[in-house]
């Protein structure tokens, strides 16, 4: 899900045109890096891409997803590459599934 409050400040930011452009690029990164955190063969990516995830999730309000990035994040920092890390991925999959929808209809919306 999308913090209404940042996204409003974001409008309020740069308008609701270029706020709604900018979502737009954020499903598109993010998606390419959620699916890299779950592709196995890019183990050694992982806490960059987390990273890189939380940062651009709570810039636009994916407060859930910016949050288990984070814990995926510090797992990998750990080298901590078990079975709780492949639970928090694929967490991180479904809330980011609900996000995407909810970001999709703040963009269609007029």
């Amino acid at each position: 899900m999308i913090d209404t409050a940042t996204y409003a400040q974001l409008q309020q930011d740069v308008g609701d045109d270029l706020a709604k452009q900018l979502l737009q690029v954020y499903i598109t990164e993010s998606r390419q890096i959620v699916a890299d955190l779950a592709d196995a063969t890019k183990q050694s990516e992982i806490e960059i891409n987390a990273h890189s995830l939380k940062s651009s999730s709570r810039s636009y309000g994916a407060l859930a997803v910016g949050g288990l990035a984070e814990q995926i994040e510090q797992k990998a920092k750990a080298s901590q590459f078990d079975d709780e890390l492949q639970s928090l991925i694929a967490l991180l999959q479904d809330q980011f599934a609900q996000t995407l929808t909810h970001a999709q209809s703040l963009i269609a919306t007029d």
